[in-house]
């Protein structure tokens, strides 16, 4: 089975569903399929944290940062290979839509952990898997 492109620019595998790129999620401004689930948050770096007598917390913030988790399920193991080796680099550019910057946003990411289950393979055919992995900001 190979992808194929339909008029909106949505990839399909011959007998999948259409995949959607509404999300806005891309990786060095290559598209990458919407997700079947995403979540994220927010975290304050510091380099310092201590209380003092009073329990006043004394804190050196020096970022934030946005981890963010990407779930895909039963998708087709080419799409999930393509997702695969665009995130291949030890950096790159991910673009998500952040509820904080209220649109769009790119950041300097890496890939964290990336787990994978095979769901489907029928005999001679292309199996179904889900993929699951961690985009982690610089």
């Amino acid at each position: 089975m190979a992808l194929e492109v339909d008029a909106t620019g949505a990839r399909a595998m011959s007998s999948y569903p259409a995949l959607k790129y509404s999300m806005g999620f891309s990786v060095n401004g290559e598209p990458i399929p919407d997700c079947s689930e995403f979540s994220g948050k927010e975290s304050d770096l510091d380099t310092m944290g201590e209380r003092d007598a009073t329990g006043y917390l004394h804190r050196k913030k020096v970022a934030t940062k946005f981890p963010l988790k990407l779930k895909y399920n039963n998708i087709p193991v080419e799409v999930a290979d393509d997702i695969c080796k665009k995130l291949r680099s030890d950096k790159f550019q991910f673009t998500w839509y952040s509820l904080y910057h209220g649109g769009l946003y790119t950041m300097d990411a890496y890939v964290g952990d990336r787990d994978f289950e095979a769901t489907w393979w029928p005999e001679g055919g292309t199996y179904l898997v889900n993929l699951s992995f961690s985009v982690i900001e610089y």
